[in-house]
């Protein structure tokens, strides 16, 4: 194939597979048959991964909150800071595409359209939900997708790694850190399919309009509104929520940005959370002031954990692909949505692009098509490249502020 031969970076590949997807769709839909199959087959690799990857990376990454050894008191304070801003910013999100309604009135398929699997149960209760977190049988929990489950018994399992004898904790440890790894291999691999299966997914729901330019014109406004809340959503949080909570502590947000500069370019031009964790700690240490032992605690700790804009990103899909197919989702999906967005981007590997398996995980805990991902590919790395920055810029926020709590005289 060209597009290995030229050795193009993965986003210009997917930015090609893009465009000659929307003209495949619109100019040879009657044969979209040929091509449909990589779509679904891109599809099934994520639906594959989901299970395993959270199950692993969760147990890894409660595991090896332990490794900080005597910083108990500074771990709360950080884990505290991360959940608080995250549910910040999804319900930033779940506000604004209520409001905006971005994926009201397109005309892709109906609901009745739909496999009975992915009809929203009519009156699920709080109560039900509640009830299915602690599995019976965890091994049918994982067969059946019940994502909420297999977090509980992933959290469950990585909670009492730690309280395991030195010898089997590390062979535990090991052996889940091992798994995060090759998970975040496979990851990668199927990532790299993206150029085609994002080809094919969008030539796919192009064609669904079957040449038909007014209901086409339609899903494009609606994917450019779905743009507009999440970037609004990301931008509020930046801006406004994490400036907020600075000033709480004392710290002035616009001398912060201004220190912030080079982790927030790196992350922005690379979307990968990991590769801007050396930049984020030489800025909070030469420019803020926060100490090394701060510093070096809650920034690999915030590239595994704190994924503020990633979870916003998570809801805004899920309530625009509910809204795309009519499906109305009650209180207690919404809470699920929450929940599920949280700890699924606590398990976003850092790497660019692997959003598209997290928002996987959240579509599955709510019954919703995976195949509504086709939907949003379109504006997926910039959307992508913004999220990251709002990711590094919520975990350099929560260094600055413990330590301003710590008592640490900062430069900001």
């Amino acid at each position: 194939m060209i597009l290995f031969k030229i050795k193009l970076a993965l986003h210009w590949q997917v930015f090609i597979a893009i465009v000659l997807g929307i003209l495949f769709g619109c100019f040879a839909f009657p044969w979209i048959g040929l091509v449909a199959w990589m779509g679904k087959i891109f599809i099934n690799l994520l639906n594959m991964l989901v299970i395993p990857l959270l199950f692993f990376l969760l147990i890894s990454a409660v595991s090896n909150i332990e490794s900080a050894g005597n910083l108990g008191r500074l771990g709360l304070k950080t884990i505290a800071f991360y959940v608080l801003t995250t549910l910040l910013a999804i319900t930033t999100g779940l506000v604004l595409v209520n409001l905006i309604q971005p994926g009201v009135g397109v005309d892709i398929t109906s609901v009745q359209e739909l496999p009975e699997n992915l009809q929203i149960k009519k009156g699920f209760s709080l109560t039900d939900v509640l009830m299915n977190i602690v599995p019976d049988n965890v091994v049918s929990s994982m067969a059946s997708g019940n994502i909420l489950s297999v977090v509980f018994f992933a959290l469950f399992t990585g909670c009492f790694t730690m309280a395991l004898p030195d010898q089997s904790r590390k062979t535990m440890k090991n052996f889940f850190d091992a798994g995060s790894d090759l998970m975040m291999k496979m990851t990668t691999g199927v990532i790299r399919l993206a150029p085609y299966g994002v080809f094919a997914m969008i030539a796919e729901r192009i064609a669904e309009f079957g040449g038909d330019s007014t209901r086409l014109l339609t899903a494009a406004q609606s994917v450019g509104l779905f743009f507009i809340t999440v970037f609004s959503g990301l931008a509020f949080h930046l801006v406004i929520t994490l400036s907020v909570i600075l000033l709480f502590f004392r710290i002035n947000p616009l001398r912060h940005l201004k220190n912030m500069s080079l982790p927030l370019m790196t992350a922005f031009s690379t979307a990968t959370s990991n590769a801007t964790i050396p930049f984020s700690l030489q800025a909070l240490e030469e420019k803020d002031g926060v100490s090394n032992k701060i510093a070096s605690f809650t920034i690999p700790l915030g590239a595994t954990l704190n994924m503020n804009g990633t979870a916003l990103y998570e809801c805004v899909v899920v309530l625009f692909i509910s809204q795309v197919y009519g499906i109305d989702l009650s209180l207690s999906q919404m809470i699920i949505v929450t929940f599920t967005a949280l700890l699924s981007a606590v398990g976003t590997p850092g790497i660019p692009m692997a959003s598209l398996v997290m928002v996987a995980i959240v579509l599955n805990a709510v019954h919703l098509p995976l195949e509504g991902i086709g939907l949003i590919l379109i504006t997926d790395r910039i959307l992508d490249m913004c999220r990251t920055t709002v990711n590094i810029y919520g975990d350099t926020c929560c260094a600055a502020c413990i330590a301003a709590n710590e008592g640490e005289k900062l430069n900001v």
